[in-house]
């Protein structure tokens, strides 16, 4: 797992392109792709740090995609997004904690770079800790 690497997901190619371009000029290295099994192909290839996942795109859904995102790469910090404010299924998700993060589209790439510093520097600092606390003598 790349400590900088991210994964975009979104059948939208704008938005896609949007957020390949935001994160690669904040330092990030960057790949997308269109849909779940291309996904899911470049996780096996090398897990990312983070994904942005999209919940509404045809084939594999974004559901069934963060499934098997978590069985491949579980240590892998998901950010599902979604213009549906008031799908049943993503209330649910979230209810049930299968989803923890979560931004609306719209979004606000200002927002998005504030909410990616945060959970990578919380998942590192956490990640730094589990390693200074197995060296410590029992």
């Amino acid at each position: 797992m790349s400590d900088n690497y991210i994964l975009v997901v979104d059948d939208n190619y704008g938005i896609r392109r949007l957020l390949y371009e935001f994160l690669t000029q904040e330092g990030y290295t960057v790949k997308d792709a269109p849909d779940g099994l291309k996904a899911l192909e470049l996780v096996m290839e090398k897990k990312p740090r983070l994904a942005l996942l999209d919940m509404r795109m045809p084939g594999l859904s974004g559901m069934e995609t963060l499934a098997k995102l978590r069985d491949i790469a579980p240590e892998t910090i998901v950010i599902t997004m979604s213009a549906y404010i008031d799908a049943k299924d993503i209330n649910d998700a979230v209810q049930e904690g299968r989803i923890k993060h979560f931004i609306f589209k719209p979004f606000d790439l200002v927002e998005i770079g504030i909410l990616l510093n945060d959970l990578l520097s919380t998942s590192l600092f956490k990640a730094s800790s589990n390693k200074s606390d197995s060296s410590l003598p029992v």
